[in-house]
């Protein structure tokens, strides 16, 4: 009898040293997995959880930004000639006012810091556009992107009644489309919504 309980205390023993053997494998695999930093030239970069993963953390970057209303600040930044604030790059092709540089935009926006930080800094390039159903805007160019980019969107929605942004302007979205110095196109002008705009900022990636 003695015996059968011996065997028994030690076949569980070792049930249990398996078990927590097989858990010490798989938290040091989850946590290899979560310390690697995916780069352009990550061998997995075609696999679609790559890409997903990728594109997840450029949309939560955007969710982040416009917690405190950032990312509504940075398309309201307009320069008053239908430009944006404090640009410094040329044109993106086909368009006709400036852009940002990488630092330049992390220096004016959250999204731009969180971007340079996260992708600049490993290689990555993107450009960040602005679009509506009547127009589109790029307010960083780093070139033409390849048919293998990742792209990610966040929809703001802009009010008649929000000002523009920069310190030097402080003519409601509604009343510079009035004058001609819009920025972004206004929705219906002359609708009694109080809605200017929605406006889907675009990151492209690769």
């Amino acid at each position: 009898m003695s015996d059968d309980i011996n065997h028994t205390e030690r076949g569980q023993a070792y049930t249990l040293e398996g078990f927590i053997g097989a858990m010490v494998v798989l938290l040091a695999v989850l946590f290899a997995l979560q310390s690697v930093v995916i780069t352009p030239t990550t061998g997995g970069l075609a696999d679609r959880t790559v890409q997903e993963q990728v594109q997840q953390e450029a949309r939560d970057m955007m969710v982040v930004s416009n917690q405190d209303g950032n990312l509504s600040n940075t398309t309201r930044y307009w320069d008053g000639t239908g430009g944006f604030n404090n640009t410094d790059q040329p044109p993106a092709p086909g368009e006709t006012n400036r852009t940002y540089s990488v630092d330049r935009f992390a220096n004016e926006s959250d999204l731009g810091r969180l971007l340079k930080d996260r992708f600049s800094e490993t290689g990555w390039s993107y450009n960040v556009e602005l679009h509506t159903e009547t127009s589109n805007r790029t307010i960083v160019y780093q070139g033409n992107p390849p048919a293998s980019a990742l792209t990610a969107s966040y929809t703001v929605t802009t009010y008649n009644d929000q000002n523009i942004t920069w310190d030097g302007d402080d003519r409601t979205l509604e009343e510079a489309a009035a004058d001609g110095d819009e920025s972004i196109p206004q929705r219906n002008p002359g609708d009694e919504t109080a809605i200017y705009n929605v406006v889907e900022v675009r990151v492209i990636l690769w």
